[in-house]
């Protein structure tokens, strides 16, 4: 009996050991876990963000800004903003407010490029009253036509196309004589229709190839064509170069101007194939004219030009298409003589500078726009992790106080950008001011 008991006492004892061995290899296994788990929160980490406000705004964009920036288009930022789908898979957990806000700005930093790019490297033209600059040896000009089918409308004067290339015709043989001027058209094959869609979006065509002016020739070419497809604007701004570059020498004004009625409808990106144009060694100058465009498309086009180093013009009807053509080739042939008479240039000359302190002003007051928005679509994104729990409330406040010293850093250097422009606008005043004596 005494064997029994003493061979029941050591199966209780190994029994026992075996379940503590058993719940200690557990509650490892369960500690390890938790570490790893921490130790993968703790890998989640985003690229840390610039303190500099100047480096700040030549950032990429964040990756999920564009739709969500394209919804605060004339609105303030609310609840129908897609803000939960580009921050759900945002990891916050364990992370400083420091690295959350990396995570946000990486997300949902505004896209800055073109307000920065256009104010500082903002430059003031006094264009023919600046008789510092040498007077190019002749104009070499590109002209392309939207022939899609909205064209075919129906404006105050007549259809759009007709009214149209009339107009061309007209700026193409007002131009000066030694000018060398080509003819473009695009979304002229096909139809709107979806099935046309790769058809019409592949339709760019010379009618009329870079030549001095020729009447017959020219107005021959405007027969070639009528309102059909869809609008490849892009696609036609990028062909501008080649078409430009057969008559381009050192000292050619190089100009691509552009009547559209719309939107770019082939998924290209018009503003960037005129960046292109303008920063090429031909360093063209794109000018647009919308051709009774709405606000999207005005939009687009006026962007489209401002990163062409050119100049947008709106027009509605056939009266005032006429009078921006006029505009256009009074531009295009003025020359100044030095019998002027002074003061009245001078005149001219200092409302000049008021009118390019505004465009300045204007370039400034939309780079406020993207930074004010960027601070809505921040402060919005730390009230949603807030309310999903994500954060505490002393998160989001430190949250708030990082993303507000951005918001004012970025303000602060847009006024520094702006005091920069109007300086350099002062001292080209005053340049073109000593080329009169």
């Amino acid at each position: 009996m005494n064997v029994f008991k003493r061979f029941f006492l050591i199966l209780v004892i190994i029994s026992f050991a075996v379940a503590c061995s058993n719940k200690e290899q557990t509650m490892q296994k369960e500690k390890s876990n938790k570490e790893e788990e921490k130790e993968v929160v703790k890998l989640v980490t985003y690229p840390e963000q610039p303190t500099l406000a100047e480096e700040m705004v030549q950032q990429p964009a964040g990756i999920h800004s564009e739709d969500l920036y394209a919804s605060l288009e004339g609105s303030n930022v609310d609840s129908e903003l897609p803000m939960g789908s580009a921050i759900e898979d945002l990891v916050v957990q364990d992370l400083k407010a420091e690295e959350i806000y990396n995570g946000l700005i990486h997300y949902l930093g505004a896209d800055y490029s073109l307000v920065f790019d256009s104010l500082k490297n903002f430059i003031p033209d006094y264009g023919a009253y600046d008789l510092s600059k040498e007077q190019p040896s002749l104009k070499n000009v590109a002209i392309h036509l939207d022939s899609s089918g909205s064209m075919n409308a129906q404006v105050s004067g007549g259809v759009k196309m007709d009214l149209a290339k009339r107009a061309i015709a007209t700026y193409a043989s007002g131009l000066p004589a030694t000018s060398k001027v080509s003819l473009r058209v695009y979304g002229h094959r096909g139809t709107g229709s979806d099935n046309d869609k790769a058809k019409s979006c592949s339709s760019t065509e010379i009618m009329y190839n870079t030549h001095t002016y020729e009447q017959a020739s020219f107005e021959q070419a405007l027969t070639k064509f009528k309102p059909s497809g869809w609008t490849p604007l892009a696609a036609s701004i990028a062909n501008a170069y080649e078409d430009l570059k057969k008559s381009a020498d050192d000292k050619s004004e190089n100009i691509l101007f552009v009547v559209s009625d719309g939107i770019e409808t082939c998924n290209g990106n018009p503003v960037e194939e005129a960046r292109k144009l303008a920063n090429s060694d031909l360093k063209v100058k794109v000018n647009i004219i919308g051709f009774d465009v709405d606000d999207a498309g005005q939009k687009q086009l006026k962007e489209t030009a401002l990163a062409g180093k050119g100049t947008y013009y709106t027009v509605n009807s056939n009266v005032e298409l006429n009078d921006t053509i006029q505009e256009l080739l009074q531009e295009a042939r003025t020359t100044y003589e030095r019998n002027f008479e002074i003061a009245k240039i001078g005149y001219k000359i200092n409302m000049k500078k008021v009118e390019i302190g505004q465009g300045i002003e204007d370039l400034g007051s939309s780079f406020m726009d993207v930074t004010d928005a960027e601070k809505d679509v921040l402060f919005e994104a730390v009230t949603r992790l807030e309310d999903q729990k994500e954060i505490t409330p002393e998160m989001g406040e430190e949250l708030r106080t990082i993303i507000d010293d951005r918001h004012i850093a970025i303000r602060e250097y847009i006024n520094q950008l702006e005091d920069e422009a109007r300086e350099k606008n002062n001292t080209k005043h005053q340049e073109v001011i000593s080329g009169l004596k």
